[in-house]
């Protein structure tokens, strides 16, 4: 396939089959775990991306005059890093349940009724009314909207041509959006921290945290510099020449981006071995006890 942009169309194709290829071991994850579970989210993450990248073939390969695949490209990355944000939190909420049998992070129905009738003093009713989870989603998905409003307000508008107050505008708002992300990601990091610390809990989904760490923080701090920095931002004159996006801009996209949203969803999704190895040990102790108190009952004694 010829590109009018070499550089990022080929950028764009490389991820495209990785990202492909995550996709598609995340729906044989979720055929086999249910729509229930947390790998559902890594799988719209890999739907988000591959979504994403073709958008930013179709720009490398049509051009400037069809700016829409860019946005679509943009909107898309967003929506990718996004889930993953959101997965970290519900990784931590799962190890709890899975671990101890609930969750303070992210209380049941049923629970948060009974916090609700035994809560007396305001920080008990607050939790009880508000607890981490719904905290987390409520900051979250303005931050999101922030992100794609502050994407699509330069809809109409020729790449390198923009009209200056309307970046103003879309560097506001994606400015406020990046930095809830940035800040809801280390606050799930800190979250997975004191929960290993103070809960106890030992779980792989915690551990899968602290190594995607690195990776997603460096994610959330290219999505702030990126808005601010020429060389990274999408919106300055100087990244685009006549064959495309300027070589340092492609390279800083895709490094501090794309691959560090792949190796974070590659981790993540992983965690279903860990799974399988945790339900056959889980499993194999049940049988075990139920195989003593049975010889016990017949016998009087173990």
């Amino acid at each position: 396939m010829a590109f009018l942009f070499q550089d990022s169309g080929i950028a764009a194709s490389i991820f495209l089959v990785l990202f492909f290829i995550y996709t598609l071991f995340a729906a044989r994850v979720v055929y086999e775990k249910g729509l229930k579970s947390i790998y559902t989210s890594l799988l719209l993450f890999g739907i988000f991306r591959v979504c994403g990248q073709f958008c930013g073939i179709a720009f490398a390969k049509l051009g400037y005059a069809h700016y829409q695949w860019l946005i679509a490209y943009l909107v898309f990355s967003a929506e990718g890093y996004f889930t993953l944000i959101l997965a970290s939190f519900h990784l931590i909420a799962n190890a709890q349940v899975a671990t101890t049998g609930k969750s303070w992070v992210r209380p049941t129905p049923e629970q948060r009724k009974e916090m609700k009738t035994k809560a007396k003093t305001i920080k008990e009713k607050f939790h009880a009314y508000f607890p981490p989870s719904t905290i987390f989603h409520m900051l979250l998905i303005p931050a999101n909207a922030l992100i794609i409003s502050g994407g699509t307000i330069l809809v109409g508008q020729q790449p390198g041509n923009y009209n200056p107050q309307t970046v103003e505008s879309s560097e506001g708002l994606r400015t406020a959006g990046q930095v809830i992300f940035l800040s809801q990601t280390c606050v799930a990091i800190c979250l997975a921290i004191y929960v290993y610390v103070k809960g106890g809990i030992r779980h792989n989904n915690l551990y899968s945290v602290f190594l995607v760490a690195p990776f997603i923080i460096v994610r959330g701090i290219f999505g702030v510099l990126s808005i601010y920095l020429k060389d990274m931002n999408y919106y300055d004159v100087a990244n685009y020449t006549a064959n495309g996006f300027d070589t340092k801009f492609v390279i800083y996209e895709y490094v501090l981006a794309t691959t560090m949203e792949f190796i974070t969803g590659c981790i993540y999704v992983s965690n279903y071995y860990f799974d399988t190895r945790f339900s056959k040990r889980l499993d194999y102790e049940e049988k075990y006890d139920d195989e003593i108190f049975s010889d016990k009952d017949d016998n009087g004694k173990i």
